[in-house]
């Protein structure tokens, strides 16, 4: 649709508002006169009276006045002539008056060209005075240079030098915004409309705060009172297009014809050009959407948005490994662009760099708090980075913003499982799981490691989530491997083996965990050649100087030892005649040795009284028995019999020394071992005093 001169506004955009201190009468009329003609229908007629002043009486103040107008009136290239004559006469003007032009040009540039150049004209206006109006042209120049925290200081400054100031309360809403503090920006916007009602630029961004918060009826509403307001402003156009399709993708002819209108009244916009483009791609029409974020960059070719849509158009295409140069460019020249962030931290994660992908992607979550896809990649990128801590509130955000999102949901329950908080994470993952249509392996492989994690672990609970995953995907080896794990953990070492087996076939970089777990089965086995021949495998796979090795390898000479001396002192036995009156030494010796575990931990007890000749059986017990109560049964006696007990002392201490089950990265035994192993530690150093060793 075309816009008739004769239903102008006359209401100007923010940058207008503020306008510079007239120097007479004469500029004051002039105006008044020029605003008559253009209620009247007659726009040519305000551009000659303005021009007649100017020409009569050169002036700053009348050549912004001019330029204001001629922009107003669609006179692009006049406005812009007229705005750079008023800019070299303000050289030689008070300072306030040239720091209302500079400001007022700085406004003008945003809407035909670029950036940086708004952003020189803004600082100059500020350094000529801190007025309201060169703050807040120095904010929005500052949101467009994708300067975000800066913008947003510089319009606070400008609040507090006018409160009352509605572009100071608009241009506060556009820092916000940047910010994605969109119910911060609602409000600052609404502050500016209700000082001035009639304040199109407000409108605008009220419209796309709403528009943020996900309020699409109210943007739509909001932004076409915008276009009623201003109908030359191609941003009220731009917003009302893409609010309409916001509110239903199926109305997007309304939203592309909206859209161009905003390009009919503003074609030299890159805000309304991006716009133009994104409703083109989301409507499939991808050739139009680039000749329009082309034609945004002609203007302005470091505006950010428009590089970062025409890099995703490349991604779209595949064409990822062309796009990833320009996109890291991008992603360092604007390191304040969410999209910018969050699209190089993508791409870097998809090829599996997330080491390099982390620092996007935080950025990203930053920039873009309200964009649940930037925090579940930060938090993905987090986990897999060793960062569970970050990861887990990163996804808990996304989880927010997205609480249908099963996938993140998944990846919340597991977080939360890592940082202990089994109960909760158990909830959530049967809530995923009861999903109804759910059916991915995710949930049910995350539930068996918060199973198998658990204090105490819920062994075949673990078990029975495993195989549900694999029932969904019998080749997920993320599934094989907590699966191999949780057999482990019930002593099915046989089974446990085989799924480590699996584990390796299915993914051979997985080698190293799976061989350490058979290594540590075989040796629970007693099967010692084949555990020391996987653990020289396993040792070969990990990384140089991986310390579970040393502990695999340590517990096999123990078992080793272990039988040994059962079949000495079996030899032992079978030549002692035991006394018939009551348990003597070697009776208890015996039962020691093949004694059922309460037998046995009696018996420990009970050599205590028989003083240094039950010394060798007690020592034997203390570092040889599997029950970890009879070990230390036996360290306690070896301490009552005190200085007889001395042959002890060597082991004593080597079992005081240091604990041999200690790990960096335990499986659930292993932790198990290392707490009852301190015990047994504790015992001796007190056996030792007693001893006096």
């Amino acid at each position: 649709m075309n816009v008739s001169k004769k239903v102008l506004a006359a209401t100007a955009a923010a940058w207008m508002i503020a306008a510079p201190v007239l120097a007479d009468k004469k500029l004051d009329d002039a105006v008044a006169r020029a605003e008559q003609q253009l209620q009247r229908g007659h726009p040519e007629e305000g551009i000659k009276t303005l021009q007649r002043l100017a020409d009569q009486t050169p002036s700053a103040e009348a050549s912004v006045a001019l330029a204001r107008f001629q922009w107003k009136t669609g006179d692009a290239e006049g406005a812009a002539k007229n705005a750079t004559k008023a800019v070299e006469l303000s050289a030689s003007a008070a300072p306030n008056v040239r720091s209302e032009v500079l400001a007022t040009v700085s406004g003008l540039t945003l809407r035909r060209g670029a950036g940086k150049d708004a952003l020189s004209q803004a600082q100059e206006a500020v350094k000529a005075q801190e007025t309201p109006a060169a703050l807040a042209a120095l904010a929005r120049a500052q949101v467009r240079t994708q300067q975000g925290v800066a913008a947003l200081q510089s319009a606070e400054k400008a609040v507090q030098a006018g409160a009352s100031s509605a572009t100071a309360q608009e241009a506060h809403g556009q820092a916000l915004l940047a910010l994605g503090r969109n119910a911060e920006a609602d409000a600052a916007f609404r502050k500016a409309l209700h000082l001035d009602p009639k304040l199109a630029d407000a409108q605008v961004g009220l419209s796309q705060a709403l528009l943020a918060e996900k309020k699409h009826a109210e943007a739509v509403a909001e932004a076409r009172k915008a276009t009623e307001t201003d109908p030359r402003s191609g941003e009220a156009f731009a917003a009302l297009g893409t609010a309409i399709l916001a509110e239903n993708s199926k109305s997007w002819s309304d939203a592309i014809a909206q859209a161009q209108q905003g390009a009919f009244v503003s074609p030299t916009s890159p805000v309304v050009q991006v716009a133009v483009g994104k409703i083109f791609e989301a409507g499939g029409n991808f050739d139009q959407a680039v000749s329009s974020y082309r034609r945004a960059l002609e203007v302005d070719p470091g505006y950010a948005p428009a590089r970062v849509a025409l890099v995703q158009g490349q991604v779209r295409r595949g064409d990822v490994d062309a796009a990833l140069p320009e996109v890291q460019k991008l992603a360092a020249e604007a390191p304040e662009n969410g999209e910018a962030q969050l699209m190089l931290g993508r791409i870097l994660a998809q090829k599996g760099d997330l080491v390099n992908a982390v620092g996007p992607l935080e950025k990203a979550a930053k920039a873009l708090p309200n964009s649940a896809e930037a925090q579940a990649l930060a938090g993905y990128a987090f986990l897999n980075t060793r960062q569970p801590d970050d990861a887990l509130i990163a996804y808990k955000r996304a989880v927010e913003l997205d609480p249908k999102n099963v996938d993140y949901r998944s990846n919340y329950g597991l977080l939360l499982g890592v940082a202990g908080k089994n109960d909760e994470a158990a909830a959530e993952l049967k809530k995923v799981i009861a999903t109804p249509g759910y059916n991915d392996v995710a949930a049910h492989a995350n539930l068996g490691y918060v199973y198998r994690t658990m204090k105490p672990p819920r062994t075949e609970d673990a078990i029975a989530a495993y195989r549900k995953a694999m029932t969904i995907d019998p080749k997920n080896e993320q599934a094989t491997l907590g699966l191999a794990r949780s057999l482990f953990n019930a002593n099915r070492f046989d089974e446990a083996i085989e799924m480590y087996k699996k584990t390796i076939q299915l993914e051979p970089k997985f080698a190293g965990e799976a061989d350490l777990g058979i290594a540590w089965s075989y040796t629970f086995k007693k099967d010692l050649p084949q555990a020391r021949a996987t653990l020289a495998k396993a040792k070969s796979e990990l990384a140089s100087g991986d310390p579970r090795v040393a502990q695999v390898a340590e517990n096999i000479d123990k078992v080793e030892k272990g039988q040994q001396a059962d079949a000495a002192a079996a030899v032992a036995a079978q030549a002692t005649t035991e006394v018939a009156q009551g348990p003597s030494v070697n009776s208890l010796g015996g039962t020691l040795q093949r004694g059922g575990p309460s037998a046995r931990r009696a018996a420990a007890r009970d050599l205590a009284r028989f003083g240094g000749d039950a010394v060798q059986h007690l020592l034997y017990a203390a570092v040889n028995d599997k029950d970890w109560e009879v070990r230390e049964a036996a360290i306690q006696s070896l301490g009552q019999i005190g200085p007889p007990a001395r042959a002890a002392v060597p082991q004593l201490q080597a079992i005081a020394r240091a604990n041999p089950f200690e790990c960096t990265v335990c499986e659930r035994k292993q932790m198990e071992d290392q707490a009852r192993y301190e015990d047994l530690r504790r015992a001796a150093r007190a056996a030792l005093q007693r001893i006096g060793g």
